[in-house]
């Protein structure tokens, strides 16, 4: 799966789904469950159906070679296809959309397929949600189109690859251009893995303002209203706390946005330029342009990008916890049992005097940030781990790699 777009939306929408929907519903609408947990479901389902792409199959070919091969055998079967960028639109039926794509990793040009929905079937996905009761159809319904789209990709997607192989056997390839298609294939995919590290830790800092912003929008509106009314709820007045605290919670959104604007963007703007540098050079290796003209300027580009590898593997360790869904899901959870405890702990303590049942939810508050904490710390091991471990890889391939290339250029 190719993971950041999936990763980054579905991270977001779990934050605000769980924080601003389910929560309040849990607290206050428990006995309600069977009118809104489907609702609920569905809008979990749904986008976690439409925005998953998939890897589908892998090749040495170029990604432009590699689409025309498919247009022209999605074609034949009497598909309508269109092309847009670095994709291919394959309309199914009436209500179902497959659109491939092909970017450039260490394994070569990948073909991947996302489903996408037809404006008939959104309209009817939002009529089935809006009706509550055609909630359920709604996420059956897109787990048969995700099922039927993955049937079709299987099906025509190595279509993508077929020949190539010969293709590259007429082309004579020889060991100094193994070497480059295989430099260029690494670096790509680790500045590929990069920018979705850093693209994982942006989710990351969303995710947290979300949170910092609901926080922060309770604690005014609360303190504000116990300092001007007391701890009288029936008749206390809420208008100005709640001004207060919408104004306050905009520009403490506005002032986190600007500063995760300036921490990423250079970022992820170098690491796309050096995806867009690498890529180019790996569709002019497929290609097989004259050698006098690229292996040059490719060595040059190699030796370039061997001193940005570092810090293509610093941002991998940096990678937000949107890059395990179930292990962010899981501290998000606990995180959001913990501050209800502690909530109602407060209320126990101080408005209902209920000493004995405040303190059992405070310890269970405490619990449960000791269990996020523990979820946490055995991420980050095992994370470092595997970092530690593809580090050593890249420097054994860079040692090699290097050797290969000295030895081409003696007998130069």
């Amino acid at each position: 799966m190719r993971g950041e777009r999936y990763q980054n939306r579905m991270a977001i929408l779990l934050v605000v789904l769980l924080v601003f929907v389910v929560v309040p519903l849990v607290v206050n609408l428990l006995p309600l469950w069977p009118l809104w947990a489907p609702v609920v479901a569905s809008l979990i389902v749904l986008p976690g159906v439409f925005l998953r792409e998939t890897d589908l199959v892998a090749g040495l070919r170029a990604p432009a070679e590699a689409r025309d091969a498919l247009v022209a055998d999605l074609r034949a079967a009497g598909v309508d296809v269109t092309g847009e960028g670095d994709g291919v639109r394959a309309r199914m039926n009436a209500f179902l959309i497959v659109e491939f794509r092909t970017r450039t990793t260490d394994q070569g040009t990948v073909l991947s397929f996302q489903p996408r929905a037809s404006l008939a079937c959104r309209g009817l996905l939002v009529a089935l949600v809006a009706s509550l009761v055609g909630s359920l159809p709604a996420a059956v319904l897109c787990v048969l189109l995700f099922r039927r789209a993955a049937q079709f990709a299987q099906v025509h997607g190595p279509s993508a690859f077929r020949g190539a192989d010969a293709a590259s056997a007429r082309a004579g390839p020889d060991e100094v251009h193994a070497m480059l298609v295989g430099g260029l294939s690494s670096g790509l995919g680790m500045v590929r893995a990069a920018l979705e590290a850093q693209r994982k830790s942006f989710t990351d800092a969303l995710a947290l303002v979300g949170v910092a912003a609901f926080t922060a929008f309770s604690a005014v509106l609360v303190g504000l209203f116990v300092a001007l009314n007391g701890f009288n709820l029936m008749t206390g007045v809420w208008d100005v706390p709640i001004v207060v605290a919408t104004t306050a919670t905009v520009v403490l959104i506005v002032v986190l946005l600007v500063a995760l604007r300036r921490r990423f963007a250079p970022q992820l703007t170098r690491y796309r330029d050096w995806i867009n540098r690498l890529a180019n050079a790996f569709d002019g290796e497929m290609s097989r342009r004259p050698a006098e003209l690229a292996a040059a300027s490719t060595f040059e580009l190699l030796a370039e990008a061997s001193a940005q590898v570092p810090d293509w593997l610093d941002a991998q360790r940096r990678a937000g916890l949107s890059g395990d869904p179930g292990t962010s899901l899981g501290i998000l959870l606990a995180s959001l049992f913990a501050a209800s405890s502690f909530f109602y702990a407060i209320l126990d303590l101080f408005l209902r005097n209920r000493p004995v049942s405040g303190v059992f939810d405070a310890v269970v508050g405490v619990a449960a940030m000791g269990f996020a904490g523990w979820i946490y710390r055995r991420w980050k091991r095992t994370e470092d781990s595997r970092l530690v471990q593809s580090k050593a890889a890249w420097e054994a391939h860079v040692k090699t790699l290097r050797s290969r290339m000295d030895g081409f250029l003696e007998e130069m």
